[in-house]
């Protein structure tokens, strides 16, 4: 795991997302265990995994390479909301 890919991830949800921050810590949680699901850590080389890291690991790997400052074009920002609001709502609080 890299602490500054995780900075900047949760840095996006609450800047560009605007999730609050009470949640961001379940939001990294959810995609640190998507990102070891498809074989990889959580830094720069699980955001270019797109697809191949599976239907839920897409949306993870969109959040991060937009963290990063890719595009994540194959993925709305729409379904990553959705994503993102399923994923509190499923996992237990983990605080900031």
């Amino acid at each position: 795991m890299d602490g500054i890919v995780e900075a900047k991830v949760k840095g996006y949800l609450r800047q560009q997302l605007n999730v609050n921050p009470y949640d961001c810590g379940a939001i990294v949680a959810k995609i640190r265990e998507l990102a070891q699901a498809a074989g990889h850590s959580l830094d720069h080389r699980f955001g270019g995994s797109g697809l191949g890291s599976g239907p839920e690991g897409r949306v993870a790997s969109a959040i991060v390479e937009r963290a990063l400052g890719g595009g994540g074009a194959a993925t709305a920002e729409k379904d990553i909301k959705i994503a993102i609001e399923r994923w509190v709502r499923n996992s237990p609080p983990k605080g900031m």
